[in-house]
């Protein structure tokens, strides 16, 4: 039953005919406004998973894929996982690196990125809350500097930075700089 059957005043609130018309006639709209309603909880950027990302990714410009390191695939004696029988032996010409799509988490921050250098102004007074926005659970902590002849340096800090993230870095989908001044990335560990 929709809401505005309760409003039915008490002179016709016991003709049921009527309370299903009104029901009838009224449930369309409220489910209609629920659906809305939860369209802004489905497409926020901090709850939204899988399928949700990808659209806000179409919106913002960022893919989901990158190109990275094919790690814990060939064959190592190092591993009882990829020992023998279990790793693939890595040929001649078999490449390194390889394309693959990025996890949630991940690729919310290269979204969250994007964001913020969508709508940074470019100035280094600004530059500290974009930075702070990328990781704002505080896991992994970005700061700068500015070298003061057309480059800065990017300091990435964080107690366990996982290898996509640091490939992420490394490859720059976290960039954001002003226009002709080069960064270099230094990650906590490397």
């Amino acid at each position: 039953m929709s809401k505005y059957v309760e409003l039915i005043t008490n002179v016709h609130r016991n003709k049921s005919r009527y309370a299903d018309h009104v029901d009838l006639s009224t449930r369309p709209l409220s489910d209609v406004s629920a659906a809305l309603n939860g369209l802004d909880d489905g497409f926020d950027l901090d709850r939204a998973t899988g399928a949700q990302l990808d659209i806000i990714g179409e919106w913002v410009g960022r893919n989901r894929r990158i190109t990275a390191p094919i790690d814990d695939y060939f064959f190592t004696l190092d591993s009882d996982s990829l020992g023998f029988d279990f790793g693939t032996w890595k040929g001649r010409y078999t490449p390194d690196n390889g394309a693959i799509d990025v996890g949630d988490t991940e690729f919310r921050a290269m979204l969250r990125a994007r964001i913020g250098a969508n709508n940074w102004d470019g100035t280094v007074e600004n530059l500290t809350p974009v930075l702070d926005g990328i990781y704002p659970d505080g896991n992994i902590k970005l700061s700068f500097t500015d070298n003061q002849n057309m480059t800065m340096s990017i300091y990435v800090n964080g107690s366990v930075i996982s290898g996509i993230t640091k490939e992420i870095i490394r490859q720059g989908f976290l960039s954001i700089k002003p226009a002709g001044v080069s960064v270099t990335y230094v990650i906590n560990g490397e």
